[in-house]
């Protein structure tokens, strides 16, 4: 968490209430209280005292705080040790710290289904070789 901090472009601090979408092309930490969407293209980092009932949708997703809603994570969410998440998640890597409290289901999305269309360097390179 500390880690991250450093790269947050807007912080909603403990005591702000936001009731409605918010849309950032940035990172995004939230210590206080989101009733709302939430679609961030960086990170979105829920602090200890940040309450969210929301859908997400971002790169990264750090929960520290509660969260009420489905998140769809590009890359990772992680729930540390005093977050608490109730809701569906799907996004590539998932890590619970032990502690926290996740009470939803999960799906995992693999670089395959991710990068569906996408030339994979591995086979190509495998059959450059057979061709050699």
């Amino acid at each position: 968490m500390e880690e991250a901090k450093g790269k947050v472009e807007t912080i909603l601090g403990n005591g702000t209430i936001v009731e409605g979408d918010l849309y950032t092309k940035g990172s995004l930490r939230i210590e206080g209280q989101v009733k709302g969407r939430i679609k961030a293209e960086g990170d979105l980092l829920v602090g200890e005292s940040g309450n969210l009932e929301t859908e997400i949708e971002a790169r990264n997703v750090l929960i520290a705080g509660t969260v009420k809603g489905n998140i769809k994570a590009q890359n990772k969410i992680e729930i540390l040790p005093s977050g608490k998440l109730y809701g569906d998640i799907k996004t590539k890597i998932i890590k619970i710290e032990a502690g926290a409290v996740f009470v939803g289901s999960s799906q995992t999305v693999d670089a395959n289904t991710a990068n569906a269309g996408k030339a994979d360097p591995v086979k190509e390179a495998a059959a450059t070789k057979e061709k050699a």
